[in-house]
């Protein structure tokens, strides 16, 4: 599998939390600065979000391939929310920057939150069917993948559905393992479900506590978390040998998944309680009690500094663990 970065792992020094607040970082990184550390890294493609390409002219657009060429990079695009219009737009960019794999979201929908969304998932599911079949055509004309996320809000049901109805070679998954427990779903499992429509993979884990709702999933270091990263690297290598894993250390702020609730589960039909045992066994592992402090630097309010460290530190042992493994050599 080849390895790369996702400029989310620094989402606080790149400028995307806390913007347009006193917290924002001063200096956000660029994407100059995100391809430095891949390269550095040894790393060989990185993933950047659509909001931090702030020119979209096409002579930018040309350098910036070019940059990626130079530095031996390919380039994964992060769009919003589907949409048609966005998605016109988005899709010749994308093509432009030599970029193979799109990704989008279905919805907004964090933490698994689906009735608090909307009262009818299938109705709005049928909705993004309908934008992404919209512009299959364009997809297809500039040879741009469109991978659906599992973004907190699709289970693997969900995502079979899209990938179906929409058809043909442009459609595609973006798979996250951590996601799918945040539906409540075995990340092994939806892997083995997902793997013939994967082409893009986000390589995170997370440390579980537990709460009177749930649990809370806190972001940290490859390999130093409770996901079984061993096993998903060995299950990628069998099922998806030629996807891309980048990494993605994302959320500063702790996923509550409350599975506890009444209201959690009103977004979803009924499941056979044996299929959400995996996810259940997964976070009642580990010997963590609801007084333990879960929260990460920023949810503490430290100071810029220490956030930034706290990046930078998790990237460091990211990229040790892959290579104690095998999976990432040294540059």
């Amino acid at each position: 599998m080849l390895i790369g970065l996702s400029a989310l792992s620094f989402s606080f020094r790149c400028g995307l939390v806390g913007r347009g607040t006193p917290r924002a970082a001063a200096s956000p990184l660029g994407v100059d600065a995100i391809i430095a550390l891949a390269v550095r890294a040894g790393l060989h493609s990185v993933e950047l979000p659509l909001t931090m390409l702030s020119d979209l002219a096409p002579s930018r657009l040309v350098a910036l391939r070019e940059r990626l060429l130079a530095s031996g990079l390919a380039l994964v695009l992060d769009a919003d929310v589907a949409d048609v219009g966005m998605l016109e737009t988005v899709i010749p960019v994308a093509a432009t920057l030599g970029v193979r794999v799109l990704r989008v979201l279905a919805s907004p929908v964090i933490e698994g939150t689906r009735a608090a969304f909307t009262t009818d998932w299938e109705a709005y599911l049928a909705e993004v069917i309908a934008r992404l079949r919209a512009v299959r055509p364009l997809a297809e004309h500039h040879g741009v993948i469109l991978t659906i996320e599992n973004h907190q809000d699709l289970t693997a049901d969900d995502l079979l559905h899209i990938v179906t109805e929409v058809g043909g070679p442009c459609i595609g998954v973006t798979f996250d393992p951590v996601n799918a427990l945040l539906v409540a779903e075995d990340p092994f499992t939806v892997l083995h479900r997902l793997a013939p429509y994967v082409r893009n993979v986000h390589l995170a884990d997370y440390v579980a506590y537990p709460s009177h709702e749930g649990w809370r999933l806190v972001r940290c270091a490859l390999g130093e978390g409770d996901l079984n990263l061993r096993r998903l690297l060995v299950l990628l290598a069998a099922l998806a040998p030629d996807t891309t894993g980048h990494i993605e250390l994302v959320s500063h702020t702790a996923r509550h998944i409350r599975l506890f609730t009444d209201a959690w589960w009103h977004g979803y039909p009924a499941r056979d309680i044996r299929t959400v045992l995996p996810a259940l066994r997964e976070f009642a592992a580990p010997p963590r009690s609801r007084d333990d402090d879960w929260r990460t630097p920023w949810e503490r309010g430290a100071a810029e500094e220490q956030i930034a460290r706290y990046e930078d530190q998790q990237f460091a042992s990211s990229l040790n663990y892959l290579r104690s493994i095998g999976v990432l050599t040294r540059p």
